[in-house]
């Protein structure tokens, strides 16, 4: 009837571990306290040798009480850790994503893999980092538009598990200048060394506004890390991938956040140059109608 009254969780094998536990303690108590009192009366014995004793007696008392209650109560520490390992499991499950982002966010920090402002590409995107915390990063979108991509400049939050997973890629990690290639496709009849002589011109001129701080730039490089003189005049590259195309592939060092102006500039002028190329292949009494 007593049973009755009291909570679910105590019957009648909970009350016998119970008392075995307390009777237990007072047996453990009983042997330290006449062991103890053993080693007091001890004469022969120095002061610090008795500390010592009585510092082991007590600890390994301690021990023998832990180990007891191991025993004792095994069969209810299971049914505990068994649930609480189901109950770990489920809130792993249930927050796996946000771990992983807390994981990302930890790796971010210890590698000082970019920070604010920095210029980033992960997964394919790229952007200035204007935003971070413990679960994502946020950027504005700096894509070039294309024909399947005419939106650029959004703002964008990637949650920081990417980085656990994806490389990323810094490029202001080095400072404000980084390599930029300019790719430009010209069919095979267009005069392509003319194209060539005037994508190194204009490439030579952008260089010439910024090359005291280019010159800089690599000095620092050098100081801090080890690096050796990157490129500071423009370099072409002619490919022959097809043949219908040679492609002249511009490599030349620029401001970050200036690619895109660069480029344009580049490619205007190649463009105006095989404009008045290809017009020369034209019959002289052709004229382009207004439909094109």
């Amino acid at each position: 009837m007593i049973l009755d009254l009291l909570p679910g969780f105590i019957n009648a094998a909970f009350i016998r571990d119970l008392l075995i536990t307390g009777v237990y303690f007072v047996v453990l108590m009983s042997i330290r306290f006449g062991i103890g009192h053993t080693i007091l009366k001890r004469e022969s014995l120095e002061p610090e040798m008795k500390r010592r004793w009585l510092v082991s007696v007590r600890n390994i008392i301690f021990i023998l009480f832990l180990l007891g209650l191991a025993l004792i109560w095994a069969r209810e520490i299971e049914t505990v850790a068994v649930s609480m390992v189901a109950v770990a499991a489920a809130l792993v499950l249930a927050t796996r994503e946000m771990i992983l982002c807390l994981l990302g966010a930890l790796y971010r920090s210890s590698t000082n893999a970019y920070s604010i402002g920095d210029r980033i590409e992960i997964n394919g995107l790229k952007g200035q980092v204007i935003d971070t915390d413990m679960l994502s990063t946020t950027v504005i979108e700096v894509t070039q538009a294309s024909v399947t991509k005419g939106s650029v400049g959004r703002v964008v939050t990637i949650p920081n598990s990417q980085l656990l997973t994806q490389s990323v890629f810094n490029a202001s990690r080095l400072g404000r200048f980084g390599m930029y290639t300019v790719v430009v496709q010209l069919p095979r009849n267009v005069d392509w060394q003319a194209a060539e002589a005037v994508m190194l011109q204009v490439a030579r001129d952008e260089i010439g506004r910024y090359a005291g701080d280019l010159v800089k730039h690599a000095r620092e490089l050098q100081r801090q890390h080890g690096l050796g003189v990157p490129l500071l005049t423009p370099r072409l590259r002619v490919a022959l991938h097809n043949f219908e195309y040679t492609e002249l592939q511009l490599y030349l060092p620029v401001p970050i956040n200036e690619e895109f102006e660069i480029e344009q500039k580049v490619v205007r002028a190649v463009a105006a140059v095989t404009f008045a190329s290809a017009q020369k292949h034209y019959p002289a009494h052709y004229k382009p109608d207004s439909a094109g």
